[in-house]
């Protein structure tokens, strides 16, 4: 019962605190800033308030303290909250300095593998490893010495997936809510907290009301950046990097893509899609935003029913 009172409370919350936010925003004109290398069918939402993530991620880590403050679930807030003030110093720029880029590249990922080291730090004081495990099997891989350099660029890819793939409106947010499901059935079956996933499941249902097709406002770099984050340091926790890749795929697709048209052009001088993230490349192909979401969502839906099925069956 304290599960659902948690996952209710957080989505109260959310969509309670969101509204004023919101309203603030429109007020003082604080708004996203088109960056002029995307589609240009986006150009209408230039203005369109953002930074939700600022609101809904610290009330997803209040939350789930409140039911959960053990030493992983400290952990994952501590981490969290971390991704979230890279994100938060991003969006600042941004509306300070009235530009679509705010932290370079650079910047951005030096601080993302900074957070990630640190986590990693305390990830060893409570559960020292070096494995990996690997998916449906009992077996694991021992990195070694490789696994901490493995592990922290991990964390910080996944934070980095979950920024590319919030691009369209309620695309990051719905992909997050369906693979958690994923997640949360996992954790109850292997034994892990589900506290936070809870909270934070409840807090982007929250945002997506406002989110969803015509988005009202964004989750901005703030909440994207803390929601990737925060998968990447429970693969850390347990050494479950790759069971996230598997629970978490469309956000690794985005990812690829990128790497994939970025990695195309500067050896063979070719794209191989319209745009990246993939999810442009549908767009440009004639798919309207709406579509392009809705066929996201249904893939990673089905992704994630392959996955819980593949558990239960393995493990019942």
């Amino acid at each position: 019962m304290s599960h659902v009172i948690e996952f209710v409370l957080s989505f109260i919350l959310s969509l309670l605190t969101l509204y004023p936010f919101l309203l603030f925003m429109r007020r003082r004109k604080i708004g996203q800033h088109i960056r002029p290398e995307g589609p240009n069918m986006h150009n209408y939402k230039e203005g369109t308030p953002t930074m939700a993530g600022a609101v809904f991620i610290p009330v997803a880590v209040f939350v789930a303290l409140i039911f959960d403050s053990s030493l992983p679930s400290l952990i994952l807030a501590m981490s969290t909250m971390g991704f979230w003030l890279i994100g938060l110093a991003d969006g600042l720029i941004q509306t300070f300095f009235k530009r679509a880029k705010g932290l370079s590249g650079i910047q951005k990922l030096s601080l993302q593998i900074f957070v990630s080291l640190i986590a990693y730090v305390f990830v060893e004081m409570i559960n020292p490893h070096t494995y990996v495990l690997i998916p449906f099997t009992s077996f694991a891989v021992n990195f070694g010495w490789f696994y901490p350099i493995f592990t922290v660029i991990f964390a910080a890819g996944m934070s980095n997936a979950s920024n590319l793939t919030d691009g369209l409106d309620g695309l990051a947010g719905g992909i997050f809510l369906i693979s958690s499901l994923g997640l949360l059935v996992f954790s109850m079956l292997k034994g892990l907290p589900i506290s936070m996933t809870l909270s934070m499941m409840g807090a982007v249902l929250g945002f997506l009301f406002y989110n969803v097709k015509p988005a009202k406002i964004f989750m901005g770099d703030v909440g994207s950046l803390a929601l990737g984050g925060y998968i990447g340091i429970i693969g850390m926790l347990y050494g479950i990097e790759l069971w996230m890749i598997l629970i978490f795929p469309v956000f690794v697709i985005e990812a690829l893509s990128v790497l994939m048209q970025v990695t195309s052009y500067k050896i063979r001088k070719k794209r191989i899609f319209k745009m990246s993230p993939i999810h442009h490349h549908f767009e440009l192909s004639g798919y309207s935003e709406l579509e392009v979401t809705t066929g996201f969502w249904i893939s990673q839906a089905i992704f994630t029913a392959a996955i819980v099925g593949g558990i239960l069956w393995i493990l019942l």
